[in-house]
């Protein structure tokens, strides 16, 4: 059995209690798709264009600003579209994936650079699997996961 950098065993028969979980109930294949309708719209878009670049896809016609993201989709929708239009987007959290450990830190810096407010500062961890992981708060009230898992591969970069 091999061991990260951080010591962490990568065999799934030996998670911690608790972190076991009965996923044969559905046949799910990913968890796509995440939106969000911050009240402040324009705004929202200028701090996820400062830190993810240009709009991949801008329909305003049809409500829609977003980014892609590996193999799913950011999108910034009005607040006023949203389930609740008074509501802000507090308590929404979604996690990035990169592709190596230092990228873990690259993105942290650059989210806190464009406004952010630093949450955990870039650690090796474990949840799930060991892990890179950081998160900050986006201004808006929403909360973003940095991570990547560690492998003997990842390690290496």
């Amino acid at each position: 059995m091999s061991t990260t950098a951080a010591g962490y065993s990568a065999d799934f028969a030996q998670m911690p209690e608790g972190y076991a979980a009965d996923m044969s109930r559905f046949d799910i294949v990913g968890l796509n798709y995440v939106s969000l309708y911050p009240a402040d719209h324009r705004a929202a878009i200028d701090f996820y264009t400062e830190v993810f670049g240009p709009i991949d896809v801008e329909s305003p016609d049809d409500g829609v600003w977003g980014w892609q993201m590996g193999s799913t989709w950011l999108t910034v929708f009005p607040g006023t579209e949203g389930p609740d239009p008074t509501a802000t987007s507090v308590n929404a959290e979604f996690a990035i994936q990169v592709g190596s450990p230092t990228e873990v830190d690259r993105l942290f810096e650059a989210l806190v650079a464009s406004g952010a407010k630093a949450g955990s500062a870039p650690e090796d961890t474990w949840m799930y699997e060991p892990m890179r992981f950081a998160y900050v708060d986006d201004p808006y009230g929403v909360r973003i996961d940095v991570y990547c898992p560690i492998t003997e591969a990842s390690t290496d970069q």
